[in-house]
């Protein structure tokens, strides 16, 4: 996996985004949402320009900016939630706009930041 990079795994609901490799079994990444709710206040928009439309060989990238959020934490992912399917890849403004965001962010497991 490469950073930017956005994959669909079998056990997950919405699109991950791979920041960088935590250890051989887990890794640090976002998860992609369509919008802010009631219950999670900290989704933050995206722009069109964070995503790349196609791949290096001019193929659309099934993860496009559709009124795309993204949830203000930096979580812990496991491996074994895969495989992981490539869907899409954040352009370098969009990797740059995440970091900035996520620069202090301790990272957590989902299920740790749910109970808050």
């Amino acid at each position: 996996m490469i950073k930017g990079e956005i994959f669909f795994g079998k056990n997950y609901k919405h699109p991950i985004v791979f920041l960088r490799e935590k250890n051989s079994e887990q890794f640090i990444g976002f998860i992609i949402t369509k919008a802010k709710t009631d219950t999670y206040q900290n989704n933050i928009a995206l722009m069109k320009d964070h995503f790349e439309e196609n791949d290096e060989k001019g193929n659309k990238f099934r993860t496009q900016f559709i009124n795309s959020h993204f949830v203000k934490l930096a979580l812990i992912k496991k491996n074994d939630f895969g495989p992981f399917t490539l869907t899409g890849k954040l352009t370098e403004k969009g990797i740059h706009f995440i970091e900035t965001h996520l620069s202090k962010a301790q990272p957590v497991f989902w299920n740790e930041y749910i109970k808050k």
